[in-house]
Order: C-alpha cells, then structure tokens, then sequence
C-alpha cells in the first residue's frame, strides 16, 4: 500500500476525525497500522495505550523512496482544471458524500464554538458593569 502523494515527496498529515475498525470489535488498531510510516498522524489516547501495550511489530507500509520509484501516474499529470476535479470528486460519491458530511459538522461544531465564546463574552460584559 502506498498514498500517492509519497510519490511527488509531499508530507503526510492523518487528522481523522474519527478511527473506526475496519473489521469491527477487536480491530481498533487496523486503520492505524495501515497507515504506518505516514508522516504525522492524530491517534486518540486509548489507542496509543493499545499500541504501546501491544507486542507486535509494527512495519511500515508507506515508503516514500519505494513509492518514488514507482513512478505512478497522476490524472493530466497532476493538474486539473476546477470542472475535471469537481467531475472527480462528484463521481466518487463515498468521497463526496462525507466531503460533505464533515464540512456540515465542522461548520456545526465552529458555530456553537463561536456561540458559546460570545455567551461568555457577553456575561463578562455584564459582569464588568
């Protein structure tokens, strides 16, 4: 397994928002150990306990030299106009279907962020009177 952007040397960030066991119950850590030699990823405490608890190795399975050498082609060899990516990302629909899902709840999350923020604002105000 490799991510193609291992192959133009692009740094690697995982920031799910939530891991989830690709085979259910006792896989927790199947996703995680996929994405071994990603370059910074975001793990929630109890798996990085169940990691470090664990006793198996753990190989990396995304290698940037190898992936290098592959020499994987990119779609118009890495550029696209607006019309071909939306044409893309419309016909993935697992892609654009939580594309939007998580933008509605990031938007959601911030705008009760944002509400609670001048609820204290506002209290402070009156509290300063």
């Amino acid at each position: 397994m490799k991510l193609l952007h291992q192959c133009f040397g692009h740094d690697t960030i995982c920031m799910p928002a939530s891991w989830r066991p690709s085979r259910g119950s006792g896989f927790e850590l199947d996703e995680i150990l996929a994405l071994a030699g990603t370059d910074r990823m975001t793990i929630p405490a109890p798996l990085l306990e169940k990691l470090a608890a664990s006793e198996e190795t753990v190989p990396r399975q995304l290698e940037p030299t190898s992936a290098a050498k592959s020499g994987e082609p990119l779609v118009g060899n890495g550029k696209m106009d607006e019309k071909e990516f939306r044409f893309l990302l419309n016909m993935d629909g697992c892609g654009n279907d939580k594309l939007a899902e998580g933008l509605r709840a990031f938007i959601g999350e911030t705008e009760k962020l944002q509400a609670a923020i001048e609820g204290k604002v506002r209290a402070a105000a009156l509290a300063a009177k």
